[in-house]
């Protein structure tokens, strides 16, 4: 049985017979990750979801970007030099970055984004599935809140977290990502997602078997893995059932889908 949260309800339905495609970090393949740039370009591909990274700054402010520090994605360390923690930064210092130039001159003066933006963005016509990397539980249950919580997924490896956000918000729609030190298999998982109310398993992909994702689906969750960006990847995943995969290349993987249903 599928979840019934409207989030995870809305990706079965619009999963057909192949994964649901799940942009990673928007459509990076051909934008530069976690911009305002790459949920446009996903979004105008008609992905049903897109996944991308989360971190709190010091004057409380959340922005989307996947490092601790801001030197591999934008040009921080020419601005503040090299090392400025995420965690340690405000929002007046943020602003001020390039998010795109490392990516391509094409894409200079893509600034890091809000979640606000981010959510403002994706879920017009999508799935918002949040990946938690640092920040308090309550700042992102507020940001969900202010959105659409209908088409939002907060998820995180730190499985406390994600139980403050289900004590916080019983509300809003929750999953696990694995492996953990503590726990190494989808299957070990499951006990620990029902327990918290989580709808949804996030697996890495190569670790993933179909006796994992036909437990979870028995335990009545979902299944996504992470990251896949071939062919062989993505009809590997359909064959094992499994609910949704992300991608780097959703453009790609959106073109394979509509050739396997074809057959």
């Amino acid at each position: 049985m599928a979840p019934q949260h409207p989030a995870f309800a809305r990706l079965v339905k619009d999963r057909g017979p192949w994964p649901a495609v799940v942009a990673h970090r928007g459509a990076s393949a051909h934008r530069p990750e976690n911009t305002l740039a790459a949920f446009r370009a996903a979004a105008q591909l008609g992905v049903p979801m897109q996944e991308f990274d989360v971190r709190q700054l010091r004057c409380g402010t959340l922005v989307c970007v996947h490092d601790a520090t801001f030197d591999r994605t934008t040009d921080a360390a020419r601005v503040f030099g090299p090392g400025l923690p995420v965690a340690a930064a405000n929002w007046r210092q943020v602003e001020r970055l390039d998010a795109g130039s490392w990516f391509g001159s094409a894409h200079a003066g893509e600034r890091v984004p809000t979640l606000a933006e981010a959510l403002a963005t994706i879920t017009l016509d999508g799935i918002a599935m949040i990946e938690h990397k640092h920040g308090a539980a309550d700042a992102f249950v507020a940001a969900v809140r202010a959105a659409d919580p209908s088409r939002c997924v907060l998820q995180s490896f730190d499985w406390q977290w994600v139980a403050q956000v289900a004590a916080l918000a019983p509300e809003l729609a929750i999953a696990l990502l694995g492996p953990t030190p503590q726990c190494s298999t989808a299957a070990a998982a499951i006990g620990s997602a029902r327990a918290v109310g989580a709808g949804m398993v996030h697996w890495h992909a190569p670790q993933l078997r179909r006796a994992d994702v036909t437990a979870a689906h028995d335990a009545g969750l979902l299944v996504c893995s992470y990251t896949s960006d071939d062919e062989l990847a993505w009809h590997g995943g359909a064959a094992l059932g499994i609910d949704a995969m992300c991608t780097n290349d959703p453009e790609a993987m959106l073109r394979a889908a509509a050739g396997a249903t074809r057959i």
